[in-house]
């Protein structure tokens, strides 16, 4: 079986591992759990922006080959990729206890 390692294919097992990251790094995990939601989300979305750059950078420089040349619109999908992916795996994770604590932590202050 051949996989191919597309920009898009990238940008979602990263999209994957950002979520994983940030679910499972137990201080990591406290910090992000304890922020405020609007605070999260721009966080995570600067981190897939970040990704979709690297990825078509990497792509543009040929370090991943693609089959097409390298636009605007492979760095959108590479984008959308990424974000597709990260939040169905943010969506079914189960969120750990020091985590509520913390929300509820900073509902109190």
């Amino acid at each position: 079986m051949n996989i191919n390692f597309t920009p898009e294919v990238l940008a979602m097992i990263v999209g994957m591992l950002l979520t994983l990251i940030f679910a499972y790094f137990p201080k990591l995990r406290v910090l992000y759990g304890g922020l405020q939601s609007e605070t999260k989300s721009l966080i995570m979305l600067g981190l897939l922006l970040i990704t979709a750059l690297v990825i078509t950078l990497l792509a543009y420089t040929k370090v991943i080959t693609t089959s097409e040349p390298v636009t605007w619109w492979l760095f959108a999908r590479v984008m959308f990729a990424a974000l597709v992916a990260n939040q169905p795996t943010y969506n079914i994770l189960p969120q750990a206890a020091d985590v509520t604590q913390a929300k509820l932590d900073r509902l109190t202050k």
